[in-house]
């Protein structure tokens, strides 16, 4: 790629580049200053607003998660609707928000503030690694929220909730209990009642993005 090709590419995406590196220097300077980042609420409020962004890079820009699901996993042979559809991915990430609401209302329960911050951790992992491995693509929508904003502020979190006291194992079983439930109802529930291959929720094409007309095992993302 020359010079003018790259200043192209820039002056196309400089948005994007601007929006990662917000991301890149908030994760570095909540590590960076972990040790004086003591505020439960305050890191509770960032990672349940890193759950919003997360939601926007899965479902708008770049967006293309839902077919990444439905043909990637799913190989879905009519990936806008279905297993997986519009309906029931709102009603899913309605939950993953509300997952964050309990940690800002009640920050001193351990119990409370573990479920978001571990799910985050494993967001992380999932769409940085586990989801470009199965569907040999080199990006999931999603990973870079995780990433750089739901892994520091977990690392702060933990580091922070440790300094105030132990963490009890009963803290770890209810922890355990909350996102058992979370999955089965929050994520499970909605997503089997709302598979219906004739759903009129259907994504757009721009919400499938490369998997619209090829099978995972093709895309070289």
């Amino acid at each position: 790629m020359n010079k003018t090709e790259l200043l192209n590419l820039y002056r196309k995406n400089w948005p994007r580049v601007a929006a990662v590196q917000a991301m890149a220097l908030g994760g570095v300077s909540l590590l960076a200053g972990r040790k004086s980042q003591t505020n439960l609420r305050a890191l509770s409020v960032m990672n349940a607003m890193t759950m919003c962004a997360h939601q926007y890079e899965e479902y708008v820009d770049p967006g293309y998660f839902p077919g990444m699901v439905n043909v990637g996993i799913f190989h879905s042979d009519q990936p806008k609707n279905y297993p997986f559809n519009a309906h029931s991915a709102m009603c899913a990430n309605i939950s993953f928000r509300a997952l964050y609401v309990p940690p800002l209302l009640f920050p001193k329960v351990k119990w409370l503030g573990l479920p978001p911050v571990l799910l985050g951790i494993v967001q992380a992992f999932a769409h940085g690694a586990l989801a470009p491995a199965m569907m040999h693509t080199r990006y999931s929508p999603g990973a870079l929220t995780a990433a750089l904003l739901h892994l520091p502020i977990g690392i702060n979190y933990l580091s922070a909730l440790r300094a105030q006291g132990p963490i009890d194992r009963s803290d770890w079983l209810k922890t355990l209990g909350v996102l058992a439930f979370f999955g089965a109802v929050g994520v499970a529930l909605p997503n089997v009642r709302g598979a219906d291959k004739e759903s009129p929720y259907e994504f757009t094409d721009h919400q499938l993005g490369p998997f619209a007309a090829s099978q995972p095992s093709d895309q070289k993302l």
